[in-house]
Formats: C-alpha cells, structure tokens, sequence
C-alpha cells in the first residue's frame, strides 16, 4: 500500500446533537441552547452568527463561514479561530471536533464531550516523547467506524477511517510520533494530527520509564557512592 503524499489536514467544528441556535432579542446576539443550559452571545458579529448556525448543522471549517472582506489581509482560518475562541470558551462542552483529510474521502477521526465542563485543547506533541493507549482503552467496532472507549475519559472518540484506526493500532506499543509515522503507509503530517487528537482526548498518553525496584535491605544499588 503505497503512501499517499501531500494533502492537508482539515480541523472542523460542529455541536453537540442536542444544541440549538436561534437568534436573540437584540439583531447582534444569539442564543445557543442545549438540554441543560442556555447561553447568550452579544454582542455577535456577522461571522460569529454564521459560525454557530452552520455548526448546529454539522462539522464546518471555520474560514469558510467568515464573511466576505470580515478578515481583510488576514487569513481566514486564522482570523475566524482567534475570534471564535472566546466564544467557544463560554460552552466547551457543547463542541464536537473532527479532523478531516482533503481526500475528499471524508472525516478520519471525531471527539466530542462526555461530561459538563469536559473541553478538549488540542497542543502540538513534543518531538521524541514516547506515546502509548492508556491502560484501560478498548476499541469497540460498529461498521463502518469504531470508538475508542475508556471508563474514565471525558471524551468519545469515533474512529471514521482506517488511517486513524492503524494509528491506535501501532499504539498498543509504546512509540515515539516519529517512529509511528516512520512505520505506517500514511503522510507524516496527517499522523502527527491524529495523534494530537488522541493525546488532547486523553486516550493516549506519555510513556514514564518504570521505577527501578528498591534495594534489598542492608544492600546498595550498584554504582551508589554512600
């Protein structure tokens, strides 16, 4: 199976199935409502408006639902994302994040939330840091996807395609990013992403070298000076 080169990786964003997003009293505000809150943003800008409607439908790359001229020189991706993070931070438990590949093949992997309060932040991974599946983690399939599941995680994680799945495969061992994406007939760059994703839901984590066992009693571990 030969590797596909080149592609990006595409970060979208929806909500949570129980959440509606209707508009405020005011013509700059909205309100997003779920099955256990409500939240009003004001004031709301065209963008921010068009962001939140259009995630109620289903996963949306952000630059795309930037209004025309809104973000003016600037990337649109980037000026939707810094926009929209204070907004976010008002319901984190409400959003869903997939990670889609521009294969058009669709999405590879998808978090969202199992706890009130439960936000996903998603840090690049350190070079050389050797990650491995949390003791504890199952996979369970249900064609066509498969979910990754732990009794203790704060988020869900649905395995869409098998690129993501190969990667928590390889996992079962400890390994470093490099070393995953050295071995499996995926671009780096899209493993490195499904392994942020993985680590940012908590179902992979660092490896820590063991403790040496302690010494007999009466007795030094070699190489000790006292």
């Amino acid at each position: 199976m030969a590797e596909r080169a080149g592609g990006r990786l595409r970060h979208l964003w929806s909500f949570r199935e129980d959440v509606a997003v209707a508009a405020g009293a005011r013509r700059d505000a909205v309100v997003v409502t779920w099955e256990s809150g409500t939240v009003a943003v004001e004031p709301a800008g065209p963008t921010v408006r068009e962001v939140l409607r259009r995630m109620q439908l289903g996963p949306v790359l952000l630059g795309n639902a930037v209004v025309a001229g809104a973000a003016g020189e600037q990337d649109p991706h980037v000026y939707a994302y810094l926009l929209m993070r204070p907004v976010f931070a008002r319901f984190p438990q409400l959003l869903r994040r997939t990670v889609g590949f521009d294969d058009l093949r669709g999405a590879l992997l998808s978090i969202g939330p199992l706890a009130e309060g439960a936000a996903l932040c998603v840090p690049p991974l350190h070079a050389g840091a050797v990650l491995q599946l949390v003791v504890g983690v199952s996979v369970v399939f249900d064609r066509p996807s498969a979910t990754v599941e732990m009794r203790s995680a704060s988020h869900r994680v649905v395995l869409h395609r098998y690129e993501a799945l190969l990667v928590v495969a390889r996992l079962a061992w400890p390994a470093t990013p490099e070393a995953v994406a050295a071995t499996l007939p995926i671009p780096a760059h899209v493993t490195t992403g499904i392994l942020d994703y993985l680590v940012a839901a908590g179902v992979v984590g660092p490896v820590t070298p063991a403790s040496p066992p302690p010494s007999r009693s009466g007795s030094r571990p070699r190489g000790c000076g006292r």
